[in-house]
């Protein structure tokens, strides 16, 4: 089973609407969960919710978790939205040849047409890791 990993700061915009995306692709043999390195147990935000639902996806039952050091030794392959998240974790000892950088700016406090930025941004990256057989 291949261990995805997707990461960002609080675990409420960007590494939700990852999950949830590939999700949906539905690959075989997948085990894809989601971060925060700050993540406190708050839902997904209203706009990352929102956004995802146009897309026919519901991450509504969505709960921020806060990335451990065992999520990062288990994971084959940890996405993360900046190059901060590749970095903090690089620092606490996580291999980074695991780590991929999305380059996702961060939505939080910004208009929905902002998270629709983010989401649409995050599928186009994502369909790339894919494609490149990264994921």
């Amino acid at each position: 089973m291949k261990k995805v990993v997707f990461v960002c700061t609080g675990n409420t915009c960007r590494s939700p609407m990852a999950e949830g995306y590939l999700k949906t692709k539905k690959p075989t043999g997948y085990e894809i969960i989601s971060r925060g390195l700050s993540a406190d147990g708050s839902p997904a935000a209203t706009h990352s919710v929102n956004v995802m639902l146009e897309a026919g996806i519901d991450i509504t039952k969505h709960q921020s978790c806060r990335m451990s050091y065992a999520d990062a030794e288990k994971a084959d392959v940890i996405v993360c939205m900046s190059a901060y998240h590749a970095d903090t974790l690089e620092a606490l000892g996580v291999d980074k040849l695991k780590c991929y950088v999305l380059g996702i700016p961060d939505p939080f406090g910004g208009d929905i047409d902002l998270y629709r930025e983010s989401r649409d941004n995050i599928f186009q990256a994502i369909d790339e890791l894919i494609e490149d057989g990264i994921l």
